[in-house]
């Protein structure tokens, strides 16, 4: 197949066939470990993450402390953060620019059309969104199907906001970018993964209030 493949001009594809054993990773063969704050204790138990880590690199690292097993019962929904077409990084530049913030001007969440029946909610209806960690930030409410009923969605492009407070008095004179928002990693969970330390900011879990 590889050979009929190449000799087609086409990539190889098909079933892997290498093998690997990473002799110096905590888990030498990959195996599946269950997010820190996971929505289901079943798969927490079935999965559990690594023991806490006091010296990871001169840095105290949470693990299976940081796990619990009845987080979802706080807070039932799935948070996930993600780009915007119309902005780039943090936002600092592109929300600076008048073309872009008039296309995306709010930051918002993304509700899936059950949930926010649920929740009483409206599209435009300002709501906070709370982490297991103690950040919220307030925004709007953007109803969509992109996303299921269990899951929050929240550009990461926003910052002069936080908590719920403007902080557009702190931008030296002519700085203020156009667009101003809550920053989405304010609410994003606890964790790193133990071989890289990149932060746990793609998945975990949050609740919703009308604000």
């Amino acid at each position: 197949t590889l050979k009929y493949a190449l000799d087609k001009g086409m990539a190889p594809f098909g079933n892997a066939r290498a093998r690997c054993y990473v002799w110096n990773f905590p888990d030498p063969v990959p195996i599946h470990r269950e997010p820190l704050h996971s929505p289901s204790p079943e798969m927490i138990k079935k999965y559990p993450t690594y023991d806490d880590k006091p010296d990871h690199y001169r840095v105290f690292t949470k693990y299976k402390s940081e796990q619990k097993l009845d987080w979802h019962k706080e807070f039932p929904l799935i948070l996930t953060t993600g780009r915007m077409v119309e902005y780039m990084g943090g936002g600092a530049e592109t929300r600076s620019n008048k073309y872009l913030a008039e296309l995306q001007p709010t930051m918002y969440a993304e509700v899936n059309v059950e949930t926010a029946n649920n929740y009483g909610l409206r599209d435009g209806d300002m709501i906070w969104i709370e982490s297991p960690n103690g950040g919220r930030v307030k925004v709007q409410t953007k109803i969509s199907s992109r996303v299921d009923k269990d899951t929050i969605f929240l550009p990461f492009h926003f910052g002069g906001f936080f908590m719920g407070d403007s902080w557009a008095g702190k931008y030296p004179e002519g700085t203020k970018p156009y667009a101003l928002g809550e920053a989405a990693n304010v609410v994003t969970n606890y964790g790193y993964d133990i071989v890289t330390q990149m932060q746990e900011t793609k998945t975990g879990l949050c609740k919703m209030s009308k604000a």
